[in-house]
């Protein structure tokens, strides 16, 4: 009986094993590839001016943030657009290297392969309610482009939407919140979001993006439209994954019992967006927006991450161990 029990259990041991193989490794035999360049956040970032809406939006290049001339050209850039007094130009000299902050409204710290932003919108609002068809301030990290164009044949067939999977991992927490109402706002919305950039060599643009936190709901679903509501929108298609899917095979949101929930837990994502693209595609070629005959067409090139309010708010995330890895079997 004894020698029974414990072949049984030796079974069940090589049994769990084989399934932690399995789900640690679903795509065996696959050629893989991971797609976000410098995703450890190593080459600094380029802070952007906010956007001169006089003069088409313009934007200039400020500096760069942390300094090192002895590292590659920064792959990131901060946008700041209409978030109150200028990130750069009122930067505070007296914090570490690793810390940009104008030290009322702002601030962004680097540690090894995470980012921390602060963003409180009052410096934009000024007291003033949030109307509709104003600018939404924003505080984000990104990477206009993954340099697609000047990667090789066989490099360039990992960013297409072909592919096996595009398995998008990171750790992310919500560290402060807090909301002030303001008599006569519109709306109040604090949006954390991430945002891929969908293209294709026939001109197609797509705003491909992922719901991480919304002071409205913790259970959002899927939004899909168009880009408008505001006085700098692009008209470009958006689509973006609910909340409930982006967190599906996660041990939790960042809310708890009911409201947005700061704390320092963080929570780890793990989601393969194709299947999400696909949807997206589909629903645009019903709409007439897309010019690619097939999803083949598509492409990731560029992504960005971090706030978009509107309202008055204080709050802050980090994430890190930031990943895009796709899968291939040609």
């Amino acid at each position: 009986m004894k020698r029974k029990l414990a072949m049984l259990l030796t079974l069940l041991l090589i049994a769990s094993f084989a399934s932690c193989d399995t789900e640690k490794n679903p795509y065996e035999g696959a050629r893989s590839m991971q797609l976000i360049p410098d995703a450890q956040f190593n080459t600094g970032f380029v802070v952007k001016s906010q956007k001169d809406h006089k003069n088409k939006d313009k934007v200039v290049d400020l500096g760069v943030f942390p300094y090192d001339k002895d590292k590659a050209s920064a792959r990131w850039s901060i946008a700041q657009w209409d978030s109150g007094p200028c990130l750069w130009e009122n930067r505070k000299t007296d914090v570490p290297d690793n810390v940009l902050t104008n030290g009322t409204d702002k601030k962004v710290e680097i540690k090894k392969g995470q980012v921390s932003l602060y963003l409180d919108s009052s410096g934009y609002y000024q007291g003033n309610p949030a109307i509709q068809g104003d600018y939404w301030p924003h505080l984000l990290i990104e990477q206009g482009s993954f340099s697609y164009n000047k990667l090789s044949n066989e490099q360039k067939v990992f960013y297409h939407a072909d592919s096996e999977a595009m398995v998008l991992e990171f750790d992310i927490r919500l560290t402060e919140y807090e909301k002030t109402e303001i008599k006569g706002d519109w709306v109040r919305a604090a949006q954390l979001l991430m945002y891929f950039y969908v293209r294709s060599g026939k001109g197609d643009f797509l705003w491909f993006g992922l719901q991480l936190f919304d002071n409205r709901s913790d259970n959002t679903e899927h939004y899909i439209g168009y880009d408008g509501g505001k006085a700098d929108a692009s008209g470009a298609m958006i689509y973006s994954i609910g909340s409930r899917h982006v967190y599906k095979n996660s041990k939790g949101t960042l809310w708890k019992n009911r409201s947005p929930y700061p704390s320092d837990e963080w929570i780890h994502v793990k989601i393969d967006i194709l299947p999400y693209i696909e949807d997206a595609f589909n629903k645009g070629k019903e709409d007439g927006y897309f010019k690619a005959e097939e999803i083949c067409e598509l492409y990731i090139d560029g992504m960005n991450y971090g706030f978009e309010t509107i309202g008055t708010f204080k709050h802050s995330a980090d994430i890190k161990n930031l990943s895009l890895t796709s899968y291939r079997y040609d």
